[in-house]
């Protein structure tokens, strides 16, 4: 039903596990309850052989666990929010996998805050390994859908794929990406932490070169942390004009000298766009998957997440 939250029983988190990883997942609404990111189950930390891998948007001092992201946290609509230009000023638009939004007089913005309905939500956990995430919208200007979210956990990697259903009369336009916030072992930004994509970066194609302190070096297909920063970057279509064939997949690794460890994510789609920003204390590659279903259809991709 509409304007309410049907949460899963039990405690705030749930937590995956094996011999190497130990994954903390939130679940809807406990923790989370902005109006930005997907409050469908997302993971909030990897631990790797002890160590954490994950980071925070903003440092510790300015930081608001219900509003802000942390972990792996994915977000529909940043760019094509279904709904928004259909509905009258006080009206409500689906914000994916968060709830129902309230419009305002002003085009739409990911960091304003907006009045949120919440819709229903479901966790089924499998054993150690798996867990099951459901997100029902119920209808409004002819707009619904259904999303399940599944988690799985396999030896050193997980993978996190996702299925929408179009429940409604309207087409549902939008793209999702995850918010990767990486630092490993809480080591901010620093010498030794290296991103690299599967082509080479063409700085002349960059929709955006943000990087005011000069922290990031781009070599080749590389983007190499060279000094220290407290001021945000940001890099745009990373991969701009590359195709599957010549090395734009939604591929990226991260790579640390200091503790050895890896992290890389493939996709299961041709992105529509990559783009990376960062802050002094984490750095975020941000893969976007773009879709448009047309009511009665439904969608699938996956993310799989490796570590060494």
């Amino acid at each position: 039903m509409i304007g309410s939250s049907r949460r899963p029983p039990g405690g705030r988190v749930v937590v995956l596990r094996n011999d190497d990883i130990a994954l903390t997942v939130q679940r809807a609404g406990e923790v989370y309850r902005g109006s930005r990111f997907d409050w469908n189950g997302f993971v909030s930390q990897i631990h790797f052989r002890n160590m954490t891998l994950l980071g925070h948007e903003e440092a510790l001092s300015q930081r608001d666990p219900m509003m802000l992201g942390r972990g792996l946290h994915n977000e529909f609509g940043i760019t094509k929010c279904v709904g928004y230009d259909d509905c009258a000023v006080g009206g409500w638009f689906p914000k994916v996998g968060t709830g129902w939004l309230r419009k305002d007089d002003g085009p739409y913005s990911f960091d304003r805050r907006y009045p949120l309905e919440e819709v229903s939500f479901d966790c089924d956990v499998s054993g150690d390994s798996q867990v099951f995430f459901t997100c029902e919208s119920g209808e409004r200007n002819g707009y619904a859908y259904r999303y399940v979210k599944t988690i799985t956990l396999t030896d050193l990697c997980f993978s996190i794929g996702y299925q929408i259903e179009n429940l409604g009369s309207k087409p549902l336009d939008t793209d999702e990406y995850v918010h990767n916030f990486l630092c490993f072992g809480g080591r901010r930004m620093d010498v030794g932490y290296s991103l690299s994509f599967p082509r080479k970066i063409d700085v002349s194609r960059l929709s955006q070169n943000k990087n005011p302190d000069r922290a990031l070096s781009i070599t080749e297909n590389r983007l190499d942390i060279v000094g220290r920063t407290d001021r945000e970057f940001y890099f745009g279509a990373v991969t701009a004009g590359a195709t599957e064939s010549d090395g734009g997949a939604p591929n990226w690794t991260f790579s640390d000298s200091v503790s050895g460890i890896t992290l890389s994510e493939r996709g299961s789609f041709t992105p529509s766009e990559v783009n990376v920003w960062g802050s002094g204390s984490v750095i975020s590659p941000e893969v976007f998957f773009e879709f448009r279903l047309e009511p009665g259809a439904a969608t699938t991709w996956e993310r799989v997440y490796s570590l060494q």
